[in-house]
This record gives C-alpha cells, sequence and structure tokens, in this order.
C-alpha cells in the first residue's frame, strides 16, 4: 500500500502546484499594484480588493501545499527542518531556501493586511513592498529549480510574469508622476508646492 502511494507522480504534482501558486501570487501582485489607482469606481476597487486579497491567500495555500510535498516525493525528498528552515536542505540549498523566505514573507504580507488597522501605515506599506523581493525570490526558485524549465512554455509563462508585475509597476509609477506634476505645479516639487512657492 505505501509503496504504491510513494509511487504517485508526487514529483509532476508539486511542480504543478508551484506553477499555480506562482500564477496566483503575481496576478495578486499585479492587482493590488493597479488597485491603488484612482480612476476605479467603489464597487470595482471593492472587488479588486477581494480577488487580490483572495489571489494572496491561495497562493500561499498552494505553495505550502507544493513545499509539503516535497517531503513525501521519493526523488529528491526533504526534511521537514529542510523545508522550513531556509538554506538547510541537501539539495540546491540556495534556491531551496529563496522559496521557504518567499512563502514566509507572503504569510507576512497577508498578517500585515489582516492587521492593517493595528499599523501604522509606513510600518504596513514597509511590510506590503516585501512583495516585491518575495515575488523574485520566487521567480528565482521556480525558473531554476523546474525540471521544465527548458521548456518553450515555461519561460514564457515566467517572462510573462516577470513583465507583468514591471508593467503593471510602470503604470501605477507613470499616473503618480502625471498626477503629482498636473495638480497646478508644472512639475515643481511637492514640498515647494506646498509652501506655495512661485519660483
Amino acid at each position: 500500500m505505501m509503496t504504491w502511494f510513494l509511487a504517485l507522480p508526487w514529483w509532476e504534482a508539486m511542480r504543478a502546484l508551484g506553477l499555480l501558486s506562482f500564477a496566483a501570487i503575481t496576478a495578486g501582485i499585479c492587482l493590488g499594484i493597479l488597485y491603488s489607482l484612482p480612476f476605479w469606481s467603489a464597487p470595482v476597487k471593492k472587488r479588486l480588493y477581494k480577488t487580490h486579497a483572495a489571489l494572496a491567500i491561495d497562493g500561499a495555500a498552494l505553495g505550502l501545499g507544493h513545499g509539503m510535498l516535497t517531503v513525501i516525493d521519493t526523488y529528491v525528498p526533504y526534511s521537514w527542518s529542510e523545508l522550513l528552515i531556509p538554506f538547510t536542505a541537501s539539495y540546491r540549498p540556495v534556491l531551496s531556501g529563496l522559496g521557504t523566505l518567499s512563502f514566509y514573507a507572503l504569510v507576512l504580507i497577508i498578517l500585515s493586511t489582516d492587521l492593517r488597522g493595528k499599523l501604522k501605515r509606513p510600518l504596513w506599506f514597509a511590510l506590503h513592498l516585501s512583495a516585491y523581493p518575495a515575488f523574485v525570490m520566487a521567480l528565482v526558485h521556480g525558473f531554476f529549480m523546474g525540471t521544465d524549465s527548458g521548456s518553450l512554455a515555461a519561460q514564457w509563462f515566467y517572462a510573462l510574469s516577470a513583465c507583468s508585475v514591471v508593467l503593471a509597476t510602470l503604470v501605477r509609477a507613470a499616473y503618480r508622476s502625471f498626477a503629482n506634476t498636473g495638480k497646478g505645479g508644472r512639475g515643481r516639487p511637492a514640498a515647494l508646492r506646498r509652501k506655495g512657492s512661485v519660483s
């Protein structure tokens, strides 16, 4: 019975969960970035926020399942300590550790969102910005550890994911820059506009 159980395609299942987790994280980050744009109506912003939060939770859950399957898999089995303590794995310790750190960062972001009302905004914002390094760590972990990363489909998947996050970030930055220079200041620094300078 146990032999049959261990012979199941755990490696493929683990890889599938990893890809699904990364896709959910990517979509969640993009929605979180675009959510702050001011032109959304209140109902749309509410839906965006709920979807953003759900994708983050789904990504974490899928990532947890992805990691737990490494303990069951017989190809390169991990111990619980190797799974939970970054950079202690015997197999590709740096890449494995990046995956663990990315998961921890994602959990921290989810918890900080739940505690948003009790945290000062600068602290909450700093914790939320850790989504960027978490995404990069997950990208490096998934691409360089993936057995299928040499395939064109996998390369396109990771490339489109990275480009989506970069593009969403650039759109928000461009919109904020346009908004800051378009509010009666002709591009003057915000500090000068607040002081009423007419230089």
